[in-house]
């Protein structure tokens, strides 16, 4: 993790809503870090999911040359916390690529 401590400060957990990997090196240490609840932790993987969807697109376009994507990582631990994907994200209804 980037941060200092085992757990998130207030302003922490806001910056890695925006940009989790800001934050966490890896989508894993989200599900282990304390002091998030199941749902705080959910949002976060959601949102680098999002991140991942669009570096994916872009390296599809050939406009990549950033960091990997991660999508594996960031679904598998989604799959740890809801396992039967039974908990949706605001981000459901962004237009998308087709």
């Amino acid at each position: 993790m980037k941060t200092a401590g085992a757990r998130l400060s207030p302003d922490e957990f806001e910056a890695a809503l925006m940009t989790p990997s800001d934050v966490f090196d890896t989508p894993s240490e989200v599900v282990k870090v304390d002091g998030l609840s199941r749902e705080q932790r959910i949002d976060i993987l959601k949102r680098w999911e999002l991140d991942a969807r669009s570096l994916q697109r872009a390296s599809d376009e050939s406009m990549g040359g950033g960091e990997p994507p991660l999508l594996d990582e960031v679904n598998k631990a989604l799959l740890e916390l809801d396992p039967k994907g039974q908990i949706s994200d605001q981000f459901g209804k962004a237009p998308t690529k087709i």
